[in-house]
């Protein structure tokens, strides 16, 4: 088959995956697969859906006449990013994607990246209907790219989804996929957060699991915290435990940042409605408010010396480095 250009432009049917040999690999989705996806990366490959491949140039001519003026989610991982995604996505003015492979190839250094950044955008800023506006959820680490892809896009709004310290350890110990994330994630956030420390800075290596899994909720806090302060116009602070609390009025504000002023009777239905009854990243499974309680509870009494040994780490970090004292104020 032949791929045009007016195709690519026209909507976001066909996405682009990832470079294999000098050409793009895409993907063709329709609204509802987009609604189904947690993640917009290789695991779409083996759903069913059309493939394609073309060169570089073609995508990039085709987002030259785009314009890039999505929305954007940022966060920390395991922080509720996918919930809040799914809720925006269910309002007919914002169309959500989940996780695209092509900024997380963008955010690793050396990587071989399938388009530039500016390509990329353009294009994860296409939507079905033309008073739509995308709202793109990153991957945790794709936070390093908060800053440009901020400044790129002044029109841009930007939620910046988090916890306090103690949750984030509780919540990655209570489940061994987070903590097998965390371990394959630690080396690189280590760099990340030593970059933003500076060279003379002294080293905060980790020595255990809950010191690995505390460095990884600084690194990340301090990339969102850089990027707030140079474009905090744009952006929305969303602590994910402080939100469940009063996820009415906190669905309110995260919807007012993205330019949609839902009634206050549709915000009831969405926040009494399935998508807060279910395990956003696996919708099959239920989960809620309480259980996300009664794991952390849980993942305290089990792991508590590890916990402990985390937040000791954060606090050393703290009074070491200006950085990190002003992240846990």
């Amino acid at each position: 088959m032949t791929l045009g250009e007016d195709e690519l432009v026209q909507s976001p049917a066909w996405l682009p995956l990832e470079m294999h040999g000098g050409a793009v690999s895409l993907v063709k989705l329709d609204e509802a697969a987009y609604r189904a996806a947690s993640f917009l990366d290789q695991r779409l490959c083996s759903c069913g859906y059309p493939q394609h491949s073309c060169a570089p140039a073609l995508l990039q001519s085709a987002a030259a006449r785009l314009v890039a003026r999505a929305h954007y989610i940022f966060h920390t991982g395991h922080v509720g990013s996918t919930l809040v995604s799914r809720l925006v996505g269910a309002h007919p003015q914002l169309f959500a994607l989940r996780e695209p492979a092509l900024l997380r190839a963008l955010a690793v250094p050396g990587a071989a990246a399938a388009l530039r950044l500016d390509v990329a955008l353009a294009l994860l800023a296409r939507t079905w209907q033309p008073a739509q506006r995308a709202v793109v959820k990153a991957t945790s680490f794709v936070s390093e790219l908060a800053e440009p892809i901020l400044a790129a896009s002044r029109q841009a709004s930007a939620v910046f989804m988090h916890v306090q310290p103690l949750a984030y350890l509780q919540g990655i110990f209570a489940g061994p996929n987070s903590r097998r994330e965390s371990r394959q994630l630690g080396a690189a956030r280590l760099q990340r957060l030593l970059r933003r420390l500076g060279e003379g800075a002294a080293r905060p290596d980790p020595a255990s699991e809950g010191e690995c899994i505390a460095m990884s909720w600084l690194c990340e806090m301090t990339t969102l915290r850089q990027a707030a302060q140079h474009h905090a116009a744009q952006v929305l602070w969303v602590d994910f435990d402080a939100w469940l609390r009063e996820p009415v009025s906190g669905l309110r504000d995260i919807f007012q940042r993205l330019g949609v002023q839902p009634s206050d009777a549709q915000l009831e239905t969405l926040v009494g409605g399935p998508l807060m009854q279910q395990y956003s990243k696996a919708p099959e499974h239920p989960y809620d408010g309480a259980l996300r309680r009664g794991l952390l509870a849980s993942a305290d009494r089990e792991h508590a010396v590890e916990i402990r040994r985390g937040m000791d780490w954060l606090q050393a970090a703290a009074q070491r480095h200006a950085l990190a004292a002003a992240v846990l104020q």
